[in-house]
């Protein structure tokens, strides 16, 4: 409590300037006798703590790793709890034309992810990338709260995720910001009872007609293409600029051809800066919408869901499933002091079943206050604290939100 105010009182009430006078020579004199006998000014703990952290640049020792392997934070699905692991990373195989990546990450709750990618990114005077990804996932309570905007909180379940994916992906970017993006791959899906014993499992609560797909799960053959126009000067942590994109995907049921379905996604980042970047304004808008034709449905695991550390943040995680779903977020971010940001946040969306409902009334909506934790010019850490009609949420994360 102690830092916070510190913060604000820098922040809001700035030192006042002394009143100018004639005699300067012998001012000067005065103030250099009183520093001679003061003691220094006392730094608190939090205080000390982040002064070491950034001069002994203990983070990027961390992150940057020793030949090739290092930690890796994060990166698992909201409600995983604190996640690490180990990752050996090498980018200069082939004279610096072949990336490679092997990872494993698990939480104190048992969710585990393992990957590993090989990347050719200079392709074509640098213009072209193609990348090959294979990943394995176990998340062993994801939230669910039934279908809908108006599930109900009362209604949370858990149920187990395990699933095992391939892809391949070739970009290209053929001028300055454009970025095009085609992608392949194969999806295994297995859905089974949540890990999670404070809540019910979801299959005892929703069944097939409620949530398709939790009775028998498929495999899905999937591609898709992406445009991205993004001219965000530090796309790590971004303070000007814009990022764009619309991304296309199909999916193709192989084994039930219960399952098939297309999906669309939108979404506009933009930056506003002032008072030379030590402010900023960041606006997103992201929408999601899926067309699964002839009787065929989307299954409940596949559909898009809002709620949790990256859009409501005043909602628990997947708070909300559906088959559209609609987010709009604004910060504004100021720098307190080096390597640490604040914001203020508003959150709003909703998820909808339909198109008739496409529009922007009754909407869900949370607000709260943050902590962004700088290396590099990039976000290492964030703290969250979103309040909504449902309560309080805090999230811990090592990522922006966007």
């Amino acid at each position: 409590m102690r830092f916070l105010c510190t913060v604000f009182v820098l922040l809001f009430f700035p030192a006042l300037a002394s009143a100018q006078s004639s005699r300067a020579g012998q001012i000067t004199n005065a103030r250099r006798e009183k520093a001679g006998s003061l003691a220094d000014e006392p730094v608190n703990g939090v205080e000390r703590a982040l002064s070491y952290l950034q001069k002994e640049k203990v983070l990027e020792r961390i992150t940057a790793g020793i030949s090739g392997f290092r930690l890796n934070f994060g990166g698992l699905a909201t409600g995983s709890g604190f996640a690490l692991g180990p990752e050996y990373y090498r980018r200069d195989w082939a004279k610096g034309n072949v990336e490679f990546r092997g990872s494993a990450r698990s939480s104190f709750s048992a969710w585990q992810l393992y990957a590993l990618e090989l990347k050719a990114p200079k392709l074509a005077s640098n213009r072209v990338s193609l990348g090959l990804l294979a990943e394995h996932r176990i998340f062993a309570g994801l939230n669910y709260y039934g279908p809908g905007p108006d599930s109900s909180k009362t209604g949370r379940s858990n149920f187990r995720l395990e699933d095992t994916s391939y892809n391949a992906t070739l970009v290209w970017r053929p001028v300055g910001p454009l970025r095009l993006e085609g992608a392949g791959g194969y999806l295994e899906v297995n859905v089974g009872p949540g890990a999670d014993e404070r809540f019910v499992s979801a299959e005892r609560v929703y069944n097939a007609r409620q949530a398709a797909g939790i009775d028998r799960q498929t495999d899905f053959l999937r591609g898709g293409i992406m445009a991205q126009l993004d001219w965000r000067d530090n796309p790590a942590g971004p303070r000007r600029g814009g990022n764009y994109l619309v991304k296309l995907t199909g999916y193709s049921d192989r084994r039930l051809g219960l399952h098939d379905f297309r999906r669309v996604d939108f979404e506009l980042q933009q930056y506003i800066s002032f008072f030379n970047k030590r402010r900023v304004i960041a606006l997103r808008a992201r929408n999601t919408i899926t067309d699964a034709a002839g009787g065929k449905r989307v299954p409940f695991y596949l559909q898009p869901t809002i709620g949790g550390s990256d859009d409501l943040r005043g909602f628990r995680p997947f708070r909300f499933y559906d088959d559209n779903a609609m987010v709009l977020n604004a910060e504004y971010r100021w720098e307190s002091f080096t390597g640490l940001d604040m914001a203020l946040f508003v959150d709003a969306g909703k998820v909808t079943s339909g198109r008739g409902r496409w529009n922007l009334r009754d909407l869900e909506a949370s607000a709260g206050f943050g902590f962004r934790f700088n290396v590099n010019n990039g976000v290492f850490l964030r703290l969250d604290f979103g309040f909504s009609h449902e309560g309080f949420q805090a999230w811990v994360k090592f990522n922006n939100v966007f």
